[in-house]
């Protein structure tokens, strides 16, 4: 089987999957309680007459060859018909194969992404008496120092080119500055390049900023962190004063030129935020965020934030 000839291969197997022979393998043994307890489930539904193992089983004998298939899927975005000639399955049983497995990958891969980013402030102080050596934290100062992670957030949305909706939706999601019909979806991540939040997708239609509103990021922010965010959030600090944001200057018809002082904050700026744009180019790597989305609408903002897992997998299991 051709999946069998790349987990002897460590070079294709990332260009395949976007992971290592060892970070593929501890994925799948962190999946694999999850698979066995989803499948529990399933089976116990309705009026099953067979037991649990009965019945036909699966092509894919093993979670290896189950999870290369779904990150095949994700990184290269074949159609079915293809991703199965390649595990040798039929089209239909690998959509299926894909929706179940799915739902578990982002608790697999990252199970702290769909926390809040108060939640995981207080699971930080929470855990600070319990480790040994470090010195009481009693300030935010104290705790920029030794916790960087939560010191500094940036802000972004990214979008997606989708299949033409119907008629009666083509208006909703035309996005105006893409000039096509687009998917959006903010990121916050830290300056170590780790997403701490992915929101709900939103149309293209919608504006970055009022993603921000409508998705409440404000309410979300702990009080004192800096938040760097583009020209697209400009006006932020009027509308919540409260919020430690920086946003570039920006040109106006009553400021044609910026001073030296201003031309060196944006370019300050622009170095905080770069983190953001590598990180919104490690999404896209994987195809299913890169060109044009296929399936159906409901489905995307799932597998979003299954590649944002991926990618904090990667980054926490770096050798």
């Amino acid at each position: 089987m051709i999946s069998q000839q790349l987990f002897n291969n460590p070079i294709r197997l990332k260009r395949c999957t976007g992971l290592t022979v060892d970070q593929f393998n501890l994925l799948v043994s962190l999946l694999k309680p999850l698979w066995e307890e989803a499948e529990i489930k399933r089976l116990s539904q309705g009026n099953r007459l067979r037991a649990i193992g009965a019945g036909h089983p699966y092509g894919l004998k093993t979670l290896k060859e189950k999870l290369f298939c779904l990150l095949l899927w994700y990184k290269l975005y074949p159609d079915f018909w293809f991703l199965g000639m390649i595990v040798n399955l039929d089209a239909s049983n690998v959509c299926r194969l894909v929706s179940r497995l799915k739902p578990l990958l982002e608790e697999a891969a990252d199970p702290n992404l769909s926390l809040s980013l108060k939640t995981k402030l207080n699971k930080i102080k929470i855990k600070l008496p319990s480790l040994k050596g470090r010195k009481k934290i009693s300030s935010w100062d104290d705790l920029k120092r030794q916790f960087p992670k939560v010191a500094e957030i940036l802000i972004d949305a990214t979008e997606q080119q989708r299949k033409r909706p119907k008629k009666r939706t083509q208006k909703k999601y035309y996005s105006g500055k893409k000039k096509r019909h687009t998917l959006k979806t903010q990121l916050i991540i830290n300056p170590q390049g780790q997403i701490l939040a992915v929101s709900k997708t939103y149309p293209g239609s919608i504006h970055d900023y009022e993603i921000f509103r409508k998705n409440k990021t404000a309410k979300k922010i702990p009080k004192n962190t800096k938040t760097y965010l583009d020209r697209g959030y400009q006006g932020i600090n009027k509308d919540f004063p409260d919020l430690m944001a920086l946003t570039p200057i920006k040109k106006n018809r009553w400021k044609r030129q910026l001073t030296l002082s201003e031309k060196i904050y944006n370019t300050k700026l622009a170095k905080k935020r770069v983190v953001v744009e590598h990180i919104i180019s490690r999404l896209k790597k994987y195809q299913i965020l890169a060109g044009i989305f296929r399936n159906r609408v409901d489905n995307y903002n799932q597998d979003f934030r299954n590649i944002a897992a991926l990618i904090n997998f990667r980054l926490a299991y770096t050798t």
